[in-house]
């Protein structure tokens, strides 16, 4: 692009599920590719979210560590983003309890993730304020870095829309333009952003157990990959099969370097000239070819704790600097 857009702030939160590519191209890739086009990222582990959830220290723990290997073994670029850990920048905390003063009870009330828990049947007693007071944090850790905008999916558009409101309301109240009303960057490329699952189905899921892994041992994978629907009305290989829709030509177009081998395949498939299993094993091999440096890059970094914890530390150094001067500056006009 020609004008780089200046600062974007996006939060990673630590599932602790191994990924699958529906995670990857869904979401992580344009993610990082973001950090390419941009003067400013800041891309912080959101350990402080994730409590409204895991009450378990080793659960946490774990899950951080994974979200961190995963991120830097897929390319995150320590030199292009700010790296690092939400709980460590005590700005984000100080600020989110400032900002509870610019947003109604009535508003928060309405936020999807309070909303939802009581869809499913919780009582309002049992909600931790955790979670009821999520959204406020999450719009302190957006403003505090004053961005241009936020890289989201289409679910997280409410909680930047609160972010708007609160920014719009302080800068009101004080008669300032001093926080900018961040924008909701939800993915250009709407067309993968939600993988189709090896069922031929539904989205992508673990919980349902129709993915393809990134990370785990390669038998595993070759299971999953063998395990994909493909054409249900293909009987036999020598039946001409349908190639659109198709899951396995799905993630070919998504993992095979081989644009070649892509296109003779589906012109047999068609045919009905090659057989599933073949389709499957040269996607298997395609996916082995494209996370080649990604697996090795995590085994790199597993084995070299020192320099994944001093990545996040100048994270923490650089990041801890922008959010003290906009604590400052807040305090400033608002009295403190």
């Amino acid at each position: 692009m020609d004008s780089k857009i200046k600062t974007v702030v996006s939060g990673i939160t630590p599932s602790g599920n191994m990924l699958h590519i529906g995670n990857y191209f869904g979401a992580i890739k344009p993610h990082l590719e973001l950090q390419n086009e941009v003067e400013n990222a800041y891309y912080f582990i959101a350990d402080l979210h994730a409590l409204t959830t895991v009450k378990d220290k080793t659960v946490l723990e774990n899950n951080i560590k994974n979200v961190i290997l995963d991120y830097l073994a897929l390319g995150l670029d320590p030199e292009k983003v700010v790296f690092f850990r939400q709980s460590q920048v005590e700005s984000h905390s100080e600020l989110a309890v400032i900002l509870a003063n610019y947003i109604s009870y009535g508003q928060m009330q309405r936020m999807h993730a309070f909303k939802d828990k009581l869809q499913e049947g919780e009582v309002v007693e049992n909600i931790n304020m955790g979670l009821f007071n999520y959204p406020i944090l999450m719009a302190a850790d957006i403003l505090l870095y004053k961005p241009f905008g936020v890289p989201v999916g289409e679910d997280q558009r409410q909680h930047i829309e609160l972010a708007r409101d609160i920014a719009e309301n302080f800068n009101k109240t004080y008669k300032t333009k001093f926080f900018p009303l961040p924008v909701p960057m939800i993915d250009r490329k709407k067309e993968i952003s939600k993988v189709v699952g090896t069922d031929g189905v539904r989205k992508m899921s673990k919980s349902i157990g129709n993915v393809i892994g990134i990370f785990d041992d390669e038998e595993v994978i070759r299971k999953q990959i063998m395990s994909c629907f493909t054409d249900p009305t293909r009987i036999k290989a020598t039946d001409p099969g349908r190639v659109e829709g198709n899951p396995v030509f799905i993630f070919h177009d998504l993992l095979n370097d081989n644009l070649e081998e892509v296109q003779d395949l589906k012109n047999r498939y068609v045919k009905g000239e090659v057989g599933d299993v073949e389709v499957k094993e040269k996607l298997f091999n395609a996916h082995q070819r494209y996370f080649t440096e990604a697996r090795e890059k995590r085994k790199q970094f597993e084995n070299d704790e020192d320099s994944v914890q001093a990545i996040l530390e100048r994270g923490r150094v650089r990041a801890t600097e922008v959010g003290m001067r906009t604590l400052v500056e807040v305090k400033n006009l608002i009295g403190l």
